[in-house]
């Protein structure tokens, strides 16, 4: 149960920033106009994430996941900014 509570704290708020992120880019419509839904969207969303977490039966397993997830997020992103392609 340590290794689900300790991958909860660690990536569950990088992972649901990457996710918001993401779809703030591919919202369209100006960042003036959607940063206080996407912020307000953050915290609920990050709730869900470290609560989905403890559905995971191996701890091993979870962080593999988890990181696996939080690393393709975080490249998704970069792809998005860098590429342009984000609405």
């Amino acid at each position: 149960m340590a290794a689900k509570h300790w991958a909860a704290a660690l990536f569950g708020l990088p992972l649901t920033i990457a996710w918001v992120g993401i779809l703030a880019l591919l919202f369209p419509g100006t960042a003036q106009q959607a940063i206080l839904p996407w912020l307000l969207l953050t915290f609920p969303l990050w709730v869900a994430v470290m609560a989905l977490m403890y559905l995971s039966r191996s701890g091993k397993r979870l962080w593999l996941l988890v990181s696996a997830l939080t690393i393709l997020s975080y490249g998704a992103l970069w792809l998005l900014k860098t590429t342009g392609t984000a609405i």
